[in-house]
């Protein structure tokens, strides 16, 4: 009898043993339940939310931005801290999975309306990054140095003599231009909306605004436009505007790597090849005469660049097509590297490319300007264009995917988990690891890049 009792206390034991490993048990490779990532419930054709969530929770400096808060509890900014935490496996209370009521709950309080059914995970972005910034402009509105706020301390560039004046965009940018740089183009029409107005995504900068790296979030950056008299050779003042998120478009026709197939490389050069504006009002070509005349409407050419980069960089790969028989998606692949040089894109870069013949060249197969791989090659080039591309890379932190039409889906995020190199898929509540090869053949729509601190192979 007694070893019937001494069978049956060791087989309750063993029982006991195995379900507490089942339950409170690491994840596969990992050491201890904490740092495990935990799903997000889907609160009823939510994916949207829960693909967000999980790239800005792979975003390391964003979420170390977000927890330096000390705003109240009630804010978007220390509710975003709190749910990436969980997301993380970094809070206290470590769970399995979570429900993100609170985001939604935070944007409501805050004005926005965000109906019941399917959303786009781009226009979600949006509006939580346009939230953080004016929740952070709240709390400081000192005067700051534009200079400051494009991180550069000198520009001694002989063509800008004497064009110290800054503005915002003016009349020459248009609606397509917008587009370009706020991404307000998406899967669905704009339904997420506020019952007051606000600037979108992408907002001019002035001059008696606080710097941006005072006051602004990682995602942000600014973008230096600049035109150019094709009859008189005048330049306007180089004119800044703020994006928080950077929308490509596909090209069409066959790609680098053939029909419907591309590289982000490709899609991030044609974003900044100099274009042709007809019909501008020259101030150089109308400078002596007579005011009473007709103003001489010239060619100018139009050169944008990147004046300042974010230190999260966020690129939408921009997939609606219009037609007379309605909106429909393309499904072209994109080629992106785990590792992206942006300095050949910035201001500075172009800078020096006007100034110096036989400036650096450097490419690589995943058509970014540098991978891991691909040493730079560095010829005429100066220590100050050299800083600037050493700290221009970035590391890839999630990619967002859309599976379905141009009117109906899912969204499911691969990221990197929590301070480690591991890879993960992110369904919701599903949750599980995988290769490189598969993140790299997936076909993005939303990358989340990170600037690196070190060159050091990822």
């Amino acid at each position: 009898m007694d070893s019937d009792r001494i069978l049956v206390a060791a087989g309750l034991t063993a029982a006991a043993v195995v379900g507490a490993f089942v339950f409170w048990g690491p994840s596969t490779g990992s050491g201890s339940r904490r740092g495990r990532l935990a799903g997000l419930v889907n609160l009823g054709r939510t994916c949207f939310l829960n693909a967000i969530l999980h790239a800005l929770a792979a975003c390391p400096h964003f979420v170390q931005w977000l927890e330096k808060d000390g705003s109240r509890e009630t804010s978007l900014r220390s509710t975003l801290a709190t749910v990436l935490s969980v997301v993380n496996g970094t809070n206290k209370s470590v769970q399995d999975s979570f429900a993100p009521a609170a985001v939604i709950n935070a944007l409501k309080r805050l004005g926005w309306v965000i109906p019941a059914g399917e959303q786009d995970a781009h226009e979600l972005l949006n509006v939580i990054l346009t939230t953080l910034d004016e929740e952070t402009q709240k709390m400081s509105r000192k005067a700051g140095c534009l200079s400051d706020a494009l991180g550069m301390n000198e520009i001694d560039d002989d063509d800008l003599d004497n064009q110290s004046e800054f503005s915002s965009m003016g009349s020459v940018m248009s609606l397509n231009d917008l587009c370009r740089s706020t991404g307000a183009l998406s899967f669905r029409s704009s339904t997420i909306r506020r019952n007051r107005w606000i600037s979108r995504s992408c907002r001019a900068l002035q001059m008696s605004g606080p710097p941006l790296q005072a006051i602004g979030h990682p995602f942000t950056g600014t973008l230096t436009s600049q035109l150019q008299c094709t009859e008189c050779g005048y330049k306007t003042a180089v004119r800044y505007d703020k994006f928080e998120s950077l929308s490509l478009p596909l090209p069409s026709g066959a790609g680098d790597l053939g029909w419907g197939r591309h590289k982000l490389h490709q899609l991030l050069t044609n974003f900044v090849t100099p274009e042709v504006v007809p019909d501008v009002q020259c101030e150089g070509c109308n400078r002596n005469r007579d005011p009473s005349a007709v103003p001489v409407l010239s060619r100018q050419i139009k050169i944008l660049n990147f004046g300042k980069l974010p230190v999260c960089l966020c690129l939408h790969i921009s997939r609606n097509t219009w037609s007379p028989n309605g909106i429909s998606k393309r499904q072209d692949y994109i080629q992106f590297p785990m590792r992206l040089s942006m300095s050949a894109y910035t201001f500075i870069s172009a800078h020096y490319q006007r100034k110096i013949p036989g400036t650096y060249t450097s490419t690589s197969e995943g058509g970014s300007p540098l991978s891991s791989s691909t040493p730079l090659c560095l010829t005429g080039t100066s220590l100050s264009e050299m800083a600037n591309e050493l700290r221009n890379v970035y590391q890839l932190s999630a990619v967002v995917v859309h599976t379905g039409d141009a009117h109906s889906g899912h969204f499911i995020t691969y990221r990197r988990g929590h301070q480690n190199n591991r890879w993960f898929y992110t369904s919701d509540v599903e949750i599980k690891e995988v290769s490189i090869d598969e993140v790299l053949q997936s076909t993005a729509y939303l990358l989340f890049y990170e600037k690196s601190s070190s060159m050091g192979v990822f």
